[in-house]
């Protein structure tokens, strides 16, 4: 056999051990990690859905309302590079919001997110990047920061949160019937105690926060990570999603938890996207900056990117902000309109909320039919 033939194949061998064992170390990115969304595209193709950059949007009928605080901690990190409040001649409301800084870093696991803005001719897109691998050791998945521009001014935020469960529950396919369509599910399908130790599992993670009857109740879904809480409630909204998480909050302070009883259900509908939203409203602005730094520059493009999936196996998150140049038996199912927020125990304000009101965001198995 050829000697060099021999030693090229060594090598070769060799530097495929060290890639593997470099990619061992790493793990798997955060996007193989939230997978492939089932619903996945631009907001403008939605018809019943908005995603805002602000908690104080209005919740109005039939409309989902999704909110993460990756483009506001983007601005706050632009606010405090200029000095202050951002201001722009003929600012539209969105800036007097966002100027308001409702969400901050104090909301969040220091672990999850990187957040930063500056110029690029002074390296902040080298310096983001440089800080996503090492808090997230090379497994984050900037696809928004790829977008912007070789010169001017970045304003970035990236989050990830994987919250599973210790024990998944039961997947139901097309098992819940969500504003007329069937949709998948999942839960505890009826809890038998200790009959089925699974499932008794199972109802270790289900804590009943508060509940008024089956269309008025909080429940918390405790997960493997400590400090965070995923919450859902389905209750009559207030007028803004800010509102109705308060109103949640005060259900939660006041109530007195217990778990899930023996003959309850328990039915949560799948939540599996990925949406791009632009904020139109301030490309095209100049800024005015307190202390002079990007005094008249404009505001070229304005975006967020929300991966959301909630299923059997848990909650994950993954998202970038950024701008450049009676009584009866209970059950615990949510098949009518509810809120689901991810908060860290003992912050202000939750990381993420979403109002759902619709299907659409959800895996729909078809119209439900009279003779079903």
């Amino acid at each position: 056999m050829n000697r060099r033939w021999v030693i090229g194949a060594v090598s070769l061998l060799a530097l495929c051990v060290i890639a593997a064992g470099i990619a061992a170390r790493r793990g798997r990115s955060h996007a193989e990690r939230s997978g492939q969304a089932v619903v996945a595209g631009h907001v403008r193709d939605l018809a019943d859905t908005v995603v805002t950059p602000c908690l104080e949007q209005e919740i109005l009928p039939g409309k989902n309302v999704l909110w993460c605080n990756t483009f506001q901690l983007a601005w706050n990190e632009l606010c405090d590079f200029t000095g202050g409040p951002v201001g722009m001649p003929g600012a539209p409301q969105l800036v007097d919001l966002l100027n308001q800084r409702r969400g901050s870093k104090d909301d969040l696991d220091e672990a999850s997110y990187v957040a930063m803005a500056g110029l690029v001719e002074d390296g902040i897109e080298k310096r983001i990047r440089q800080e996503l691998d090492r808090k997230f050791h090379g497994q984050a998945d900037p696809e928004l920061l790829d977008s912007t521009p070789a010169e001017g001014w970045i304003m970035y935020a990236y989050l990830f949160r994987d919250l599973p469960f210790r024990w998944a529950f039961d997947r139901f396919h097309g098992g819940l019937r969500f504003a007329g369509q069937r949709v998948d599910c999942f839960g505890i399908g009826q809890f038998l105690g200790a009959v089925e130790p699974n499932e008794a599992k199972m109802a270790t993670q289900v804590v009943v926060l508060d509940y008024r009857n089956n269309d008025d109740l909080v429940v918390e879904l405790k997960t493997r990570v400590e400090g965070e809480r995923l919450i859902l409630a389905k209750l009559q909204p207030a007028a803004s999603l800010a509102a109705t998480i308060r109103l949640v909050e005060t259900r939660i302070a006041e109530g007195a938890p217990t778990g899930i009883q023996e003959m309850e259900d328990l039915f949560v509908p799948v939540l599996d996207f990925e949406l791009l939203q632009n904020f139109d409203e301030l490309c095209g602005r100049q800024l005015r900056a307190e202390n002079g730094k990007l005094d008249g520059k404009t505001i070229g493009s304005a975006c967020q990117d929300i991966r959301f999936r909630l299923d059997e196996r848990g909650a994950v998150l993954k998202s970038e902000g950024v701008a450049a140049a009676g009584e009866t038996e209970r059950t615990l199912v949510f098949d009518q309109p509810f809120l689901v927020m991810l908060k860290r125990q003992g912050a202000e304000n939750p990381y993420f909320a979403m109002w759902v009101d619709n299907a659409e965001l959800m895996i729909s198995r078809g119209p439900v039919t009279a003779t079903h």
